[in-house]
Order: C-alpha cells, then structure tokens, then sequence
C-alpha cells in the first residue's frame, strides 16, 4: 500500500477524539426507582465526573461525582455541606453512563434533571485529588 493509500485509508493515523466522545448533556425525568443513564460514556472504564442537576425543584443542590472517590460520594457546589456518602443517589459507573438509586436529589419521580458527564480525557478533563495540611494558601 502506498502512502497515499494509506492516509486516504487513515492507516497508521491517530484516532481523533470528538466532543461526544468525552462530554454529554443528558435530560431526564425521575422515577423514584433505580435509573441507569445510557449517556454513551465509557466511565467504569475511562474516569470522569457527573454533575446533576434539579431542573423543576429549586429546592434540591446540584450533586457532583467522580470516579477517583467513587460512586455514593457526592460533592455540593452550593451547600454548606462540601460531600456526603449515600448509597441511594448516584450508584455506579458504567461502561455507557452511570446508574441511580431512589434518593429525591437526583431521582425524585416526576421531576427533571439535567446531567452533564465528562470523561476522562488527554487535554480535556482529569480528576485530581489534593490532601491538604491546613495552611492556607496552597495552590493545587
């Protein structure tokens, strides 16, 4: 095969990653059940973070997960609670999205939510964790 050939034929070339293969909006509504969220994300496998949000009660905080500490624990980005563990809301990642429990916050039957899923990705999106000494001032 020529040099030509191959790069019509894209042989020996890197796999180009596109926005869908690393981030995904996802609306829902709630059942009040066990949910699993088909986002078409590989993050069992690849990593990332899910951010959910209430969309028709005001009432309930956006919950932020990440695959480094695991399903079950919930980060607030406007709660003055920073985390909380729970087996009932986010319950695991998947090779295709992730999975709910029956916890009101994320799966409130009649509700909607909006999620949004980064995954793990070279120049895109990356986990990190930080233990702190308590000085003030650090820069992670």
């Amino acid at each position: 095969m020529t040099p030509i050939q191959q790069l019509l034929l894209g042989v020996g070339a890197k796999k180009k990653t596109y926005v869908d293969d690393v981030f995904s909006t996802y609306l829902y509504k709630g059942n009040a059940s066990t949910l699993s969220i088909n986002n078409g994300l590989n993050l069992s496998g690849e990593g990332g973070m899910t951010w959910i949000k209430a969309r028709s009660n005001g009432t309930y905080v956006p919950h932020l997960y990440d695959t480094v500490r695991g399903a079950g624990k919930a980060l607030y980005s406007s709660h003055t609670s920073a985390e909380s563990t729970s087996s009932t809301k986010l319950t695991a990642f998947n090779s295709n999205g992730f999975s709910l429990g029956a916890e009101s916050d994320v799966n409130d039957s009649g509700h909607t939510y909006a999620s949004w899923t980064f995954r793990k990705a070279p120049g895109f999106f990356d986990v990190v964790t930080y233990t702190g000494n308590g000085t003030a001032g650090r820069t992670v």
